[in-house]
């Protein structure tokens, strides 16, 4: 591959990481904004260490993102990250134990 070609991999490889994130708060993050409380208070900043706790995760995100890019001629980027939000929203709204807003 060519350095642009990695490049590019790696851009959508971070911005899978942050929707994977983005559908993980969202559920959360959601009703408090709609109440009118501030979405992020009392959240937890993140580390470093939380974030390489999710290895298996990239190594999964990896291996879709290398399949899609294979398979999918038209509009790879899109599809893929369109999927991994969804995905991660989906499964944040079956798992997430919402706090009480007050």
């Amino acid at each position: 591959m060519k350095p642009l070609e990695w490049a590019k991999h790696v851009a959508v490889f971070v911005a899978a990481v942050f929707l994977i994130w983005l559908g993980g708060v969202l559920p959360v993050v959601w009703p408090r904004y709609s109440a009118g409380v501030d979405p992020f208070a009392g959240m937890p900043a993140p580390t470093l260490s939380g974030l390489l706790a999710a290895w298996p995760i990239y190594i999964a995100l990896a291996i879709v993102q290398a399949l899609t890019f294979h398979y999918v001629k038209r509009f790879a980027t899109p599809i893929f990250l369109g999927g991994v939000f969804l995905a991660a929203l989906v499964f944040a709204m079956r798992y997430a134990q919402v706090a009480p807003l007050a």
